[in-house]
C-alpha cells in the first residue's frame, strides 16, 4: 500500500483468490501440473452402485448430477431441473454464449448426514470449513436445509461460483464474489419457470433466507455498514451469515438502482482481478457523486423491506432556489420516493407548508387519501399516505442523511429551518408498494417573514424544527 493509502501497482498480486484458499497439498499439485487437474475439467469418478449401497442416490439433469442421502421428494428431485433453468439466465447476465456451456456439467452433493458422505468419500478431507455450501472446480457441496426455497438458493449460489470460475476465469474479491452469487441465487420458481436476481415480495416467498431480516436487525443494533465497509470484507468474513446478507444487499442495491446499474454490471469484465484494484477502480467512478451514492444506500438500509422498489425509491435530486416572498407551489408524485421541492429553506427562518390533493394508495380495493394520510394503516409509524418531508442540507453532516428521518407534514405544517438546505417531500408508503399509487399532491411553501404563527386549524400539527437537533 502506498503512502497515500492506495494500493501500489508494484505489489499487485497475480495469485487468484481461489488458489489462496487451497490446502498446501493442492497448491503443490497446482504448481506441478495443469490447473485443470484440480479445477474446471476434473470431474469425479463415482461408483453409483457403491453409493446406492451407502444410502446415497443419484438424480441427473443436463448440467447437474446430484448425489444425496435426502429421501426422494419432488422438491429435491427437481433440483437438477432448477439448475438447468438457471444456466441460460446466467449466460445472459454474464454475456456468455449458450453454446459455450452446452456440455458443462457439475457434480453436486446435497448432504443430510455428513458422516455418510465422508465414508462414501464424497466429502474430501481437504475441504475448508463452510456454513452451508461450498464450490470447488466442477463440484459443489450443500447441507440440507429446512425449506425447499433455501435449498434451491444454496444450490444456485454455489452454481454461480462454479459458472464464473469456468467461463469468466474468476469471480473478483469477496464482496463481489459473494454478492453476485447471492443476487443470482435469489430467485422465484413457479410452474417450472425460474427468475433470478429478484427482490423477494414477502417473507413467505423465501422461507429461511433471512437476508432482509438480518439487515434490519444489524441496523437496529447500531451495526449498519456503508458500502465501502462491505467492499473490504476478506474471505474469513463469510464464516458468518451476516456478511452474506450485507453482500447480497450491496449487489441488489447496485444492480437494481438505475443510477448505479451500468458501472456495477461492467465489473463482469474484470472478475479475474481479486485484488484491491477491482474495488478501487469501481469506487473511483463515483468520486463526483459519492454523496448521492452514500445517501441512497443509507435510505435503502434504513427502509429495507420485502418488495423494495429501487427504481421508484430513487431520490429525485434537484437544487433548490430561495423561496419567493409570496410562496411557491410544487407537485409531488405519489408513486415515487423522495423528490426535491425545488425550494431552499434558510437556517432560522420560519415556513408554512400547506398541501392538498386526493390520490389513490391502493387499487384493489381502492384506497383514497389526502395529504393527511389514512389512519386505517400505518407505514414506518406514520399514517399511510401522509405527506412527509425534511431538509437535505447544503453541507452534509456525519451520520445518517436527514432523509432517513421523515418529518410529518400532512395538510398543514409550520417549519422552523434548523439548517439551510433544499426541502424534500414524499408520500408515506411502504417502499415496496408505490407502484399502485395514482395521483399527486400540490404543495405550497411560503416564508413567514414576521415569525407570527397563523391561527391554528384542525389540520395543524405542532411546530417542527427540521432537521431535528
Amino acid at each position: 500500500v502506498a503512502g497515500d493509502g492506495k494500493p501500489d501497482d508494484s505489489q499487485k498480486s497475480t495469485t487468484p483468490l481461489f488458489e489462496l484458499l487451497l490446502s498446501e497439498e493442492d497448491r503443490e499439485l497446482l504448481r506441478s501440473g495443469d490447473r485443470d487437474v484440480i479445477y474446471a475439467d476434473r470431474a469425479p469418478t463415482i461408483d453409483d452402485a457403491a453409493m446406492n449401497a451407502a444410502g446415497i442416490r443419484k438424480v441427473v439433469g443436463r448440467h447437474l448430477v446430484l448425489y444425496t442421502d435426502v429421501p426422494a421428494h419432488p422438491a429435491v428431485d427437481e433440483l437438477p431441473r432448477v439448475f438447468d433453468r438457471a444456466i441460460p439466465l446466467w449466460c445472459e447476465y454474464f454475456g456468455v454464449a449458450e453454446e459455450k456451456v452446452a456440455d458443462w456439467t457439475v457434480t453436486g452433493y446435497l448432504i443430510q448426514d455428513k458422516q455418510r458422505h465422508q465414508h462414501a468419500q464424497l466429502f474430501p478431507a481437504n475441504l475448508p470449513s463452510f456454513l452451508h455450501g461450498y464450490q470447488r472446480g466442477r463440484e459443489l457441496w450443500i447441507y440440507e436445509q429446512p425449506s425447499a426455497y433455501y435449498r434451491r438458493h444454496l444450490l444456485l449460489h454455489e452454481g454461480v461460483h462454479g459458472f464464473m470460475t469456468q467461463f469468466l476465469g474468476g469471480s473478483g474479491p469477496p464482496w463481489y464474489r459473494e454478492g453476485i452469487a447471492e443476487l443470482l441465487a435469489t430467485h422465484r420458481w413457479k410452474d417450472h419457470k425460474l427468475r433470478v436476481g429478484v427482490m423477494p415480495a414477502s417473507r413467505e416467498e423465501v422461507p429461511y433466507w433471512g437476508r432482509i431480516k438480518i439487515i434490519k436487525q444489524e441496523y437496529e443494533a447500531g451495526r449498519g455498514l456503508m458500502l465501502r465497509e462491505i467492499m473490504r470484507f476478506d474471505q474469513s468474513a463469510h464464516l458468518r451469515l451476516e456478511p452474506y446478507a450485507w453482500c447480497w444487499a450491496a449487489a441488489a442495491f447496485l444492480d437494481g438502482h438505475p443510477r448505479f446499474r451500468q458501472p456495477f454490471r461492467a465489473l463482469v469484465g474484470k472478475v479475474t482481478d481479486s485484488t484491491a484494484f477491482f474495488t478501487r477502480d469501481f469506487e473511483a467512478q463515483f468520486t463526483a457523486t459519492l454523496r448521492e451514492l452514500d445517501e441512497e444506500w443509507q435510505l435503502f438500509v434504513v427502509n429495507i423491506d420485502y418488495g423494495y422498489d429501487l427504481s421508484r425509491n430513487m431520490v429525485q435530486y434537484a437544487p433548490g432556489i430561495r423561496t419567493p416572498g409570496d410562496g411557491q407551489e410544487t407537485t409531488i408524485a405519489t408513486d415515487r420516493g423522495w423528490q426535491s421541492s425545488g425550494l431552499r429553506l434558510e437556517k432560522g427562518k420560519i415556513y408554512r407548508v400547506r398541501a392538498k390533493g386526493r390520490f389513490q394508495l391502493r387499487q384493489n380495493p381502492e384506497w383514497w387519501s389526502e395529504p393527511g394520510g389514512v389512519t386505517l394503516q400505518y407505514a414506518a409509524g406514520k399514517p399511510l399516505g401522509m405527506l412527509v418531508g425534511n431538509i437535505r442540507l447544503d453541507q452534509p453532516e456525519p451520520g445518517t442523511t436527514n432523509l432517513g428521518n421523515p418529518i410529518p407534514i400532512g395538510l398543514n405544517r409550520r417549519i422552523v429551518a434548523a439548517e439551510t438546505g433544499t426541502l424534500y417531500l414524499k408520500v408515506n408508503d411502504s417502499p415496496g408498494k408505490l407502484s399502485d399509487n395514482v395521483g399527486q399532491v400540490t404543495v405550497k411553501v411560503i416564508e413567514d417573514e414576521t415569525g407570527a404563527v397563523q391561527p391554528p386549524s384542525e389540520d395543524d400539527l405542532p411546530d417542527e424544527s427540521v432537521p431535528e437537533p
